[in-house]
């Protein structure tokens, strides 16, 4: 798999429009055949098992959440074969600004990643996948 991998610095006043532009953003992707994406919120950013934490790595202000994201591509060939058709869309333009609009973007990290290799308990990813689970969606306009 390849992904493209985001660290969001959100401002906590902005979460809300912030969930619902990378919500459209995922949905221009997925349009265009990316495989989807999806959106982590820091759930315990407390050091653990010897590692440190992550807000000691990364500049979070005091009124700021951490969010993670990532886009799924099968290879770096599909990625070069989708990403020319998202790049294109007016509608990403659109939710870039807005995007502008709601975090400082020279502070959210990118990267773009390959797979190495994966493990799975295939028993308990059948689960995960078979189980129901809330998704947060964006308010009706």
């Amino acid at each position: 798999m390849y992904v493209i991998w985001f660290l969001h610095r959100v401002p906590r006043a902005r979460e809300e429009e912030f969930r619902t532009v990378v919500h459209q953003a995922i949905e221009v992707f997925r349009r265009h055949g990316a495989i989807g994406g999806t959106v982590f919120e820091m759930a315990d950013p407390t050091a653990k098992y010897g590692c440190s934490d992550i807000e000691s790595s990364v500049d979070v202000a005091d009124d700021e959440v951490l969010y993670a994201e990532l886009a799924y591509f099968h290879d770096r060939a599909h990625y070069d074969e989708v990403m020319p058709r998202v790049d294109a869309d007016p509608e990403l333009m659109v939710l870039y600004h807005e995007l502008v609009r709601t975090v400082d973007i020279g502070r959210v990290v990118r990267a773009e990643f390959s797979t190495l290799f994966d493990l799975f308990n295939e028993a308990e990813h059948e689960r995960y996948l078979a189980e129901p689970r809330t998704h947060w969606a964006p308010a009706p306009a």
